[in-house]
């Protein structure tokens, strides 16, 4: 049985690496912002010094300010902002779940880590004998077997480029696993036995094998590990692509992918009702739906019609997977949502009330051409333009000012400083 004392400082450990993210770090009338809340919109870079991070920390209150204001003026039920909304709203659960659920299952051990490590400052010098006929590559082994010198046997390679048959140093990661499961068994000076790879047939010699001293490990620990997980994430990625395209019986008509690159011109209603996709064996996505898409991404890409669809598909079977799990009511898919929510009413207040304000006079302009004269080239043209954006840019940071100023004034918002040390703190 678990000792009652031990118990109490797991759970009171617990309590407080979960308690806090919860902590309110910023309130704004009656409004409370967590540290969660903050970690959803704000990221600190390991490089960054305090008088940057504490920028980024002014420059959220100044956000979270102008989006109380704009919750007080009614954006909430703005068209703009909802229409906006509820096309990312769909993106936020399907992507929170994917990162959550499939890429969150994703890991990478320290063994792993210092194992490919290890691969990379495995060097081998190598020279090569390279031919086209097996019966050839034996005889070449043969002969070496007997004795002869590698160099003595190099005129049967169709390898005539390199020196001496010498093909460089290589570290034991780049090298091809079928190649390199003979080479493991060769000392120095020694060569391997006759190694198929793809038409031609092989024999290597050992010049050298060293392990190199750079990089250290220390050097490129980070790398490797998000190397490793990168490529782990792909994986795990197309085993899960595949599951769920197999669960929802995804099916395509290889005449709705034709008929989307036919021609305008050639078009007929029918085409235009012809199905392309169809999920789950009830669910059919039609010609008519994607083909101003699909024929958009592939203008720019070349892509087969078939992999655009799926980039959608794919998406959209995450989606339903989400939401049949409830994943859209999880606390950290609402923090994403509100966080979301948050920005589209800061995005269209801020355009309303600085950007669209930004008028610039041709006056002022002409005014600040001459009295920076300059600092311009000859080309007038070119510089009125630079001039004029110099102008809109000053009038921005003026409306800007102003408007953070006053929502300062009004709202005073207060910062928690023992929770705000406590994050900054935890972010180095």
């Amino acid at each position: 049985m678990l000792n009652p004392r031990i118990l109490c400082v797991v759970l009171f450990l617990f309590l407080v690496g979960c308690s806090n993210e919860d902590k309110t770090v910023l309130t704004i009338g009656n409004t409370q912002y967590t540290v969660a809340d903050f970690k959803e919109q704000i990221k600190f870079a390991p490089a960054e010094d305090s008088v940057k991070r504490m920028k980024k920390i002014e420059d959220y209150v100044n956000q979270m300010l102008v989006v109380e204001e704009a919750k007080a003026a009614g954006y909430e039920e703005d068209p703009v902002v909802k229409t906006a909304f509820e096309t990312n709203r769909r993106e936020v659960i399907w992507r929170s779940y994917y990162t959550d659920v499939i890429l969150g299952k994703v890991k990478v051990s320290d063994r792993e880590v210092r194992d490919l490590y290890n691969k990379i400052i495995d060097q081998y010098h190598l020279a090569q004998i390279v031919v086209a006929e097996e019966s050839l590559a034996n005889h070449v082994s043969a002969e070496l077997k007997k004795g002869r010198p590698f160099e003595e046997l190099l005129a049967f390679s169709l390898d005539t480029l390199t020196e001496n048959g010498d093909i460089g140093t290589f570290s034991a990661v780049s090298i091809p696993p079928e190649i390199m499961v003979s080479l493991k068994k060769v000392k120095e000076g020694g060569v391997t036995p006759v190694i198929e790879f793809g038409e031609y047939f092989m024999i290597f010699k050992v010049i050298e094998h060293t392990v190199a001293e750079t990089p250290t490990f220390e050097e490129v620990k980070e790398n490797i590990e998000k190397n490793i997980w990168q490529e782990k994430a792909r994986e795990e990625g197309e085993k899960y692509f595949n599951r769920i395209m197999e669960q929802a019986k995804v099916e395509y008509n290889q005449e709705g992918l034709a008929i989307l690159l036919k021609p305008d011109s050639l078009l007929t209603e029918e085409d235009l009702n012809t199905w392309v996709v169809k999920k789950y064996d009830t669910s059919f996505v039609y010609v008519r739906s994607v083909i101003d898409a699909v024929r958009y991404l592939h203008g720019g890409s070349q892509a087969d019609p078939k992999y655009l669809i799926d980039q959608e598909l794919i998406s959209d079977l995450i989606y339903d997977e989400a939401i049949k799990t409830y994943y859209d009511r999880r606390k950290s898919t609402k923090r994403k949502l509100r966080s979301t929510h948050a920005s589209l009413m800061y995005q269209k207040y801020y355009s309303d009330r600085v950007l669209e304000k930004a008028v610039v006079d041709s006056a002022e302009v002409k005014e600040y051409y001459t009295t920076h004269r300059d600092e311009f080239d000859k080309e007038y043209s070119r510089a009125f333009s630079v001039a004029r954006a110099r102008v809109r840019d000053a009038i921005i940071d003026s409306l800007r000012s102003n408007l953070f100023g006053e929502l300062r004034d009004k709202y005073k918002p207060l910062v928690d400083e023992t929770v705000l040390a406590q994050l900054l703190k935890e972010e180095k």
